[in-house]
């Protein structure tokens, strides 16, 4: 009996011993399959967290306003950012921020436009994954802008268009301008081997208007739907552009107050869908841009 008694223990054992080895194998076949998934998922959302931690705004790192004798006073305070990102977007606000400041004092109506909307909505300043910033204006404040605006501009700023560089072929519709930063270089020619200016940008889109004054924007990016709405708008949508952004309302860009379209949701959700979910996947924006060097000197 005794001899049975201890044979069956020894067999219990065995088989206490054989199902905890195979919980074991099981455990590290789990372990190392997740260990060979790809990461970049869980790295891209984990960049996108650690960015989406609050910001310090630009109004807190230094002023940019005019002072009592109508000069511009707007420091460069690039350096101050801690990220690459960061640096790039502190030139990107000071230049959105100038062109503000120019356009309060000679009455010019602009509005934030695509991305630069999108952050300032989603992010209360830059979207992350943007490297520029987007301002719409109709064509007679851009001529305004032009003729009483440039002449303004600090030093270190270039207003290319139409006549001032070369080597930049402006379109006769849509971006008709753009603010660089000399400072800076945002690398595109080095890509695709163009000689135009290309440092940090503010994009100039210029809203045209038909022959009753009314704008002729519908917030798509397909060119087919900007050849529609500037030929039949008025037989394809129930109101006329003009509605969907006027009267201005004001939302706030990395610490400033700044003009944005009455009904930003219907032209985010027209531009980007569901606006307000954020990309897991996209890198973040200037990745190649030199903050600190232009294009010469990088070259």
């Amino acid at each position: 009996m005794a001899d049975r008694c201890d044979l069956w223990g020894k067999k219990r054992n065995k088989r206490t011993i054989i199902l905890v080895l195979a919980l074991i194998t099981v455990f590290v076949l789990i372990f190392t399959q997740r260990s060979r998934e790809p990461q970049a998922p869980e790295l891209a959302h984990s960049k996108v967290e650690k960015f989406l931690l609050k910001q310090i705004p630009y109004t807190n790192l230094s002023m940019c306003e005019r002072k009592v004798n109508e000069e511009i006073n707007c420091p460069d305070i690039r350096r101050q950012g801690k990220t690459l990102l960061r640096q790039a977007q502190l030139v990107l606000t000071r230049l959105l921020k100038i062109f503000d400041l120019i356009a309060k004092k000679h009455g010019i109506t602009y509005w934030l436009y695509r991305g630069t909307l999108l952050g300032a909505v989603r992010h209360e300043g830059h979207n992350p994954f943007d490297n520029d910033v987007d301002i719409a204006l109709p064509k007679s404040e851009f001529e305004k802008f032009v003729k009483y605006g440039v002449t303004e501009l600090p030093e270190d700023i270039f207003f290319q268009a139409e006549g001032t560089d070369v080597w930049k072929p402006i379109p006769s519709f849509g971006l008709l301008g753009k603010l660089r930063d000399k400072s800076s270089c945002y690398k595109y020619c080095f890509e695709h081997g163009c000689k135009h200016k290309d440092g940090l940008q503010l994009d100039l889109f210029v809203i045209e208007n038909d022959d009753q004054g009314n704008l002729l924007e519908v917030f798509s990016h397909t060119k087919t739907n900007w050849i529609v709405r500037r030929l039949i708008y008025n037989g394809i949508i129930l109101r006329k552009p003009d509605e969907y952004i006027f009267p201005l309302i004001q939302v706030n860009f990395d610490g400033f107050v700044l003009p944005a379209p009455r009904e930003w949701k219907m032209i985010l959700h027209s531009l980007y869908g569901d606006f307000m979910s954020v990309p897991e996947n996209e890198p973040l924006g200037h990745i190649m841009t030199d903050t600190f060097h232009s294009c010469d000197e990088v070259d």
